[in-house]
């Protein structure tokens, strides 16, 4: 029986939660696996082997610990109990890797050569010597005629060792551009090189928080690593008596977060970043912040106390957020009273950008608390990841790092719209990594766009919407199939590094990124070569793990971790002990780093502040309602699938057979004539899209909710025509800051059909 939002938030603690909690959520992982007709069958007879290695189905990291029988067939997944992170816990995407895997009705199984027209679904069967001597013939026509800039590559993982290669390879190449999809760690490096001068990404420890702010982060849908959070939200629903901490969740719908949070507040659309000034504001005009802290650590202090109180006063934020001075007063008082208290900002999962504005108001208040690197607050983590060289003459298309945007690294979709363009000169050259952009942006653009491109080149596990737009296809192996790793967890306060190993031989002729990669270099020789001097990806994940060898710091995750007390060191006698310690175990870490001080003073000065406030939204006769995407945990809305079992989870707010389904306040269905289950046509300034009605009273008045991540055109039966996607739909605006695309909250009217 389908099960909706209400009897979802019944058992969330025991179930669907519980899934980031304990190591087996489910009554039984092979009764899932035979319900979903995606499992491979389990060998009759041989011995069973449990192999660690890393998720990499998002930036959580978390430790897996796989069974396979006869070290050739995969039956199950699940968390590994002595990684730091998820502890034996694992997500249901996590959960569901091995249908990645087996998906054999969708998966790419060899190279292919467009034979028809772009999009149209003929393809020839071509052998790996045949597709690489293609893509060898064309990078190296590029760089004979002097036109190594116009190659570029988007790449939808974007981090490790394997992200790289890849971009080391580029560089080499004579090329500035390394595209890849938004990631959070995007906006917080812009942040933190505007306040504090320079770019790190930001962490948090969630476990010591003893009051938890959360600005539209989907905490229980699948924000940051969701083993992580959950495991916090136990503790923060401990004993009251010992100081259990308080959660308070801002947003417009009652979502799974917001109600089991202590309170919610719901607030305007688009107005969170306002919200957030005004309760800096009543903290300093009340001196509720850590006064002495901040006097010494910042500049322009003063300017922005003036600015605040003569804009941002709770009268003033009332009138634009809907939510009370009270409320207002109320929150300030508690955050700035609080022991160990913590905001956190990036609405849904993060998989979408915000107003640098909002990001930065967030941030203001844990400044102001005195929260920014110490226990239960946010730290700074340097060098999180490492930007594109800049040392090359010609501009990035995407004019990311750019006079115009100096703190924005990604800027996807902005390549594509001046690749149509053709500014500021042609890309001949696309080579595509497990990235989905015509899914996530206007298919009349990316069309556009892939039309002035002379080779199209995917590197694909899956034919994906993007993947049957590419002109060749290349193969790559899953996770459990390759070499790779996982570079810290996302939002997690100390350094993690994950291996990732071929637990099977590969299922079916494929080669992963960088072993094409270095095949390629080698081929090429002079200076490509010697930027990528490795025999194969082993070799590169080798030299990755030196470093962590070379520190002589942290441990290998070889059992429980310590809860009190300085843990174990790992093995450092030799490289070679600690490489195969590494192989064998699947994670290194360090519980006694977590972060470091921002060099210099913060920058407080309310020039940003200025330049990217937000102006008032103003009332539409054509366009009365607002359309607010919303983030699930058991939906996937990123580059990738969303496993079947989880797809035939979802509940009858979600998706009602083939029909996407859209949540709506009573007394605003009600004003419009509008019954459950009604068929509605939602149309915006971009496009339109159908969906069903389901009345649901957590719903701000005069919004609909609508989830993120169906409406697929590729993939099997269980994706494949379900549900309608709203990203083209959805009004976005460029951040004056950033440059970033934000497409939170679209004005919209509806019609009954």
């Amino acid at each position: 029986m389908p099960i909706d939002r209400r009897d979802f938030l019944k058992f969330a603690l025991g179930g669907a939660l519980g899934t980031v909690v304990s190591p087996l959520p489910w009554v039984s992982m092979d009764e899932v696996a035979k319900w979903s007709q995606r499992w491979a069958p389990v060998p009759e007879k041989g011995d069973p082997a449990y192999l660690t290695s890393t998720c990499k189905l998002c930036p959580g990291g978390c430790g897996i610990r796989v069974r396979v029988i006869q070290k050739e067939r995969a039956v199950k997944i699940d968390g590994n109990p002595h990684h730091p992170v998820n502890r034996g816990g694992l997500c249901p995407i996590g959960l569901a890797g091995l249908q990645y895997l087996y998906h054999e009705d969708n998966r790419v199984k060899n190279p292919f050569k467009r034979s028809g027209a772009r999009g149209e679904g003929k393809w020839k069967s071509i052998s790996w010597d045949e597709a690489l001597a293609q893509v060898f013939s064309k990078l190296q026509e590029l760089r004979e005629k002097n036109l190594a800039q116009t190659l570029a590559f988007l790449d939808g993982e974007g981090a490790g060792s394997q992200a790289e290669l890849v971009k080391r390879f580029l560089t080499a190449f004579g090329t500035p551009n390394l595209i890849r999809p938004f990631q959070l760690q995007d906006l917080e490096e812009a942040l933190t090189q505007s306040v504090h001068g320079q770019r790190a990404g930001l962490s948090y420890d969630l476990p010591n928080a003893q009051y938890v702010l959360s600005f539209g982060c989907a905490l229980l849908d699948g924000w940051g690593n969701p083993a992580w959070v959950a495991q916090a939200y136990q503790g923060w629903r401990g004993d009251a008596s010992k100081g259990r901490a308080k959660v308070v969740q801002i947003e417009p719908l009652a979502s799974t977060t917001a109600s089991l949070a202590d309170d919610w507040v719901a607030v305007k659309p688009g107005t969170e970043g306002i919200l957030a000034l005004g309760l800096a504001q009543v903290m300093m005009e009340k001196d509720w912040y850590k006064k002495d802290l901040v006097q010494s650590r910042t500049t322009g202090l003063a300017d922005l106390k003036e600015l605040l109180k003569s804009q941002y006063t709770p009268e003033k934020v009332a009138k634009e957020t809907e939510v009370s001075v009270e409320t207002i007063v109320n929150l300030a008082k508690e955050f700035a009273s609080a022991k160990q208290p913590v905001a956190l900002w990036g609405r849904g999962k993060g998989e979408s950008p915000i107003p640098f504005f909002e990001a930065q108001a967030v941030h203001l208040l844990n400044i102001l608390a005195g929260s920014l690197n110490r226990p239960g607050g946010v730290y700074l983590q340097p060098e999180y990841r490492t930007s594109i060289e800049k040392a090359l003459s010609q501009p990035r298309v995407d004019g990311a790092l750019s006079a115009q945007y100096p703190l924005t690294g990604q800027r996807m979709s902005s390549f594509f719209e001046q690749a149509t363009l053709q500014k500021p000169y042609p890309v001949k050259m696309l080579m595509i990594h497990e990235a989905n952009p015509a899914f996530h942006l206007s298919p009349k653009l990316f069309r556009k766009a892939l039309d002035q491109i002379a080779l199209v080149v995917s590197f694909s596990s899956f034919m994906d919407e993007t993947t049957q737009m590419a002109d060749l296809v290349l193969p790559v192996p899953t996770f459990l199939e390759r070499w790779d790793d996982q570079v810290n967890c996302q939002g997690v306060p100390y350094p993690v590094y994950g291996l990732v190993k071929p637990l099977l031989p590969p299922l079916f002729d494929t080669k992963s990124l960088g072993e094409v990669l270095l095949h390629l270099a080698k081929k090429a020789g002079g200076n490509i070569q010697a930027a990528l001097p490795f025999e194969n990806m082993e070799g590169v994940i080798k030299q990755t793990a030196k470093r962590f060898y070379d520190s002589k710091k942290g441990r290998l995750a070889d059992g429980p971790i310590p809860e009190s007390g300085k843990p174990a060191s790992a093995s450092f006698e030799s490289f070679e002990k600690f490489w195969n310690q590494l192989v064998s175990l699947g994670t290194w870490y360090d519980l006694e780093n977590k972060g470091a001080e921002a060099k210099g003073k913060w920058d407080l000065r309310p020039a940003t502040f200025i330049a990217a406030a937000p102006k008032p939204a103003p009332s539409s006769k054509e366009y009365p309602l607002w359309l607010i995407p919303q983030s699930l945990l058991l939906l996937r809305s990123d580059q990738w699938a969303n496993p079947p079992f989880l797809t035939k989870y979802l509940g009858e707010e979600t998706l009602v057979k083939d029909r996407l389904v859209v949540q709506i306040h009573p007394k605003t269905a009600g004003s419009l004539a509008l019954y459950e289950g009604q068929l509605i046509e939602i149309e915006s300034g971009r496009g339109k899209i159908r969906a069903q009605v389901s009345l649901f009273e957590g719903a701000r008045p005069n919004c609909l909710f609508v989830p993120l991540g169906l409406g697929h055109t590729a993939f099997d039966p269980t994706l494949k025509d379900r549900g309608t996607n709203p990203y083209p739909m959805l009004d976005a605006e460029v951040d004056p800051l950033t440059g970033l695309p934000v497409a939170w909250a679209t004005r919209v009217k509806i019609s009954k059909v």
